[in-house]
């Protein structure tokens, strides 16, 4: 005996016809018919009277349905209360620190507008960590910058962004520059590790060359204001410099034959389960792109 026959059987005894519980059901007559004999033979008795257009209970199948239908408004209603549990279960995000100063706050704000019950908590990693945090279950997705090899995840790309040269007006007053004169400059850079300084060190390889920073920082805005104040030349992405560009703080130098984009991706377990919040949030990502 298991809940489903339980489920036909409390149809049947509320339609008295077994063509209209299966419809109701959502299932073939047969169906219906050859559970209802299955759960017969399991109880070892007669449940129902057959007649010629309808069925009725016997008496021990109207006992049997006393027995059943409070356990079965009970699982109903765990059922129900399962589905808000898991509305309520928070929603953990791993993000780079490059999407998190720009499109994720965007994304969460319309997120909690849209579901307000669900919790949000975002950790800022860099790729690695984001991606232990993923293969630990500790985190529902993760935004990552970079190329990202590994297996047992499922990677969407979905965006892109320049990595650009930008300096203040006094410290470079040309408009563009060669990576020769580029790398004898003082170079205010990310930290080794970051997807940002990984792609400009990369680049630099595949041409011959490498750099030593007179600054390293885990921090952009630490960056954009050594920059400011003429102390040298960094490499950030340009979409988290609109601002500063726009003011005339700081200008962007085109260095010649020399292009660097960055991917990021969204970045799931391919063994984790999906809660409805997930895929909520991933059906919001997708109609943001």
């Amino acid at each position: 005996m298991d809940l489903k026959q339980c489920i036909i059987f409390r149809e049947v005894s509320k339609t008295e016809n077994f063509t209209q519980a299966a419809n109701n059901l959502y299932i073939t007559q047969s169906a219906v018919s050859h559970s209802m004999k299955k759960l017969e033979e399991e109880a070892e008795t007669k449940l129902f009277e057959r007649l010629h257009k309808s069925v009725k209970l016997t008496k021990t199948g109207e006992i049997f349905l006393e027995e059943i239908l409070p356990i079965l408004e009970s699982v109903e209603r765990l059922e129900s209360r399962m589905k808000i549990l898991e509305q309520d279960t928070p929603l953990h995000i791993a993000c780079c620190i490059t999407f998190s100063q720009k499109k994720l706050p965007e994304l969460i704000k319309k997120f909690n507008i849209l579901y307000p019950n669900t919790k949000v908590i975002v950790k800022i990693q860099k790729a690695e960590s984001s991606l232990e945090l993923l293969r630990q279950g500790k985190v529902d997705l993760a935004f990552i910058e970079g190329n990202i090899l590994v297996d047992n995840f499922e990677v969407r790309q979905i965006s892109s962004y320049k990595l650009i040269a930008i300096s203040s007006n006094d410290y470079y007053r040309k408009g563009k520059i060669s990576i020769e004169e580029l790398i004898k400059k003082d170079l205010l850079l990310r930290e080794k590790g970051s997807s940002v300084r990984d792609e400009f060190d990369a680049a630099l390889s595949l041409k011959g060359y490498r750099v030593n920073p007179v600054w390293e920082s885990v921090n952009t805005d630490s960056l954009v204001e050594g920059v400011k104040n003429d102390l040298g030349i960094s490499i950030l992405p340009k979409i988290l410099l609109s601002n500063e560009l726009e003011k005339g703080h700081i200008k962007e130098i085109e260095i010649e034959d020399f292009e660097i984009f960055n991917n990021i991706s969204l970045v799931l377990n391919k063994n984790k389960y999906k809660t409805d919040s997930l895929n909520k949030f991933l059906e919001l990502v997708d109609l943001d792109r």
